[in-house]
């Protein structure tokens, strides 16, 4: 490649891969619904790894916490605020979802019947699902609800290891994570095959109608995000800070910006750290523990997401999800999107390992997928903001129980 020349990135042919399939789609009509079976082939090499995915991203990202004291009294702080505002980003998602309903009046056919329709179970029921008897039975048969807690419990495992015995396991479930990100880095330059294929066939089923319901979900999901914004940040922000929302916004802006450009959590730190300790005054400590952790634990963009594109499948498909289901989706969700790389398009990832949770096929979370870039740049925005939000405002948290500690031995 000539000096100068930029690469064209995976997400990039996908997008591409995707107009292409919906003009053949649209022109071609319904034959073009005979490709769709290449689609299914790279559809089940993707969710062939999603139980390894699983396992090594989370206990990666439990893991890399070193310590129960590591995190400590600001750590704990912000956590606790990343999880609160993910709970509320997929809750929104639902709401919304349910009241506006962008998926009536679009069937999903094929759908039908692949989901299993449980009865409502007990609490004890319910708890008693999460845990598997057989570890290796749960991965066979990727009951991914119980493969998240297992992941969870063998994280919290290692952290809890004497410092020379947790290097070596934590090591190697890094180096399995860096595995399984190269496997998927090779799915993904088949991509391009498997979007084009999906959407041919899917708009030769539907029509113009899938562009109308694909442009539906948007306008939802970045309502969504407004409303998150606005009701979750900007308000904890002038609660807690005394920091108004048009200050914030504007102050907040290059992160913003770069979130939006490059889809990656991962590259805007550099630009959010700056932002936290100029723009907003915080002490580098704090700043140098939110932005990054946020970046990896915080993906409120996605829950947002995954509660829009899973009640719009619910829709579509003409299956009103169960309580069981909406709260599958919430605990899923709010665990699977805490172990999120911050690479782009990684919120695609974790949109279907949830799907797969709570049983929904992963046809429409693809047709949704080929329009992911522009899903990405509200979900990364939303996710950088919120990094922004918690740094700050523990960070004033913090300051004002110095300044009270100082007071109190003035006293």
């Amino acid at each position: 490649m000539e000096k100068g020349k930029k690469k064209i990135s995976d997400i990039t042919w996908m997008v591409i891969a995707m107009l292409l399939g919906s003009v053949v789609g649209l022109i071609v009509g319904e034959p073009a619904s005979y490709i769709g079976f290449i689609g299914d082939i790279w559809l089940n090499l993707m969710k062939m790894f999603l139980v390894p995915i699983v396992v090594c991203m989370l206990v990666k990202g439990i893991s890399s916490m070193d310590s129960p004291e590591a995190l400590g009294r600001i750590g704990l702080k912000i956590m606790a605020f990343y999880i609160f505002t993910t709970i509320a980003a997929a809750a929104l998602g639902i709401v919304m979802t349910s009241v506006l309903q962008p998926g009536r009046g679009f069937i999903y056919e094929a759908a039908v019947g692949e989901v299993e329709i449980k009865s409502m179970p007990s609490v004890a029921e319910f708890f008693t699902s999460m845990f598997s008897t057989n570890i290796f039975g749960t991965f066979s048969s990727g009951d991914m609800m119980q493969v998240v807690i297992i992941s969870c419990i063998i994280g919290i495992a290692i952290v809890l290891l004497p410092e020379g015995k947790r290097e070596p396991v934590r090591d190697w479930f890094i180096a399995m994570s860096d595995l399984v990100m190269s496997i998927i880095k090779i799915a993904l330059k088949v991509a391009p095959i498997g979007v084009f294929c999906l959407m041919a066939s899917s708009l030769g089923q539907y029509g113009i109608g899938l562009l109308v319901t694909i442009a539906k979900i948007l306008g939802v999901f970045y309502l969504c995000c407004a409303v998150h914004l606005i009701i979750v940040y900007c308000l904890l922000l002038w609660g807690f800070t005394g920091i108004t929302p048009p200050t914030f916004l504007k102050k907040a802006f290059p992160t913003f910006a770069t979130a939006a450009s490059t889809c990656s959590s991962n590259a805007v730190i550099p630009v959010s750290m700056e932002v936290a300790t100029k723009n907003f005054e915080c002490d580098e400590a704090v700043a140098g523990l939110g932005i990054p952790l946020g970046a990896t634990v915080n993906k409120d963009g996605v829950a947002i997401l995954c509660g829009v594109v899973l009640l719009f499948s619910g829709q579509a498909m003409g299956i009103p999800l169960t309580i069981h289901m909406i709260i599958n989706i919430l605990f899923v969700t709010t665990l699977v999107t805490s172990a999120g790389s911050g690479v782009p398009g990684g919120g695609l990832m974790n949109l279907m390992i949830v799907a797969s949770a709570v049983g929904m096929p992963l046809d429409i979370v693809i047709m949704v997928g080929g329009f992911y870039r522009f899903f990405d740049m509200g979900t990364t925005s939303m996710n950088c903001l919120g990094d922004m939000s918690a740094t700050v405002i523990v960070d004033r948290m913090e300051k004002k129980r110095i300044t009270r500690k100082m007071k109190k031995n003035a006293a």
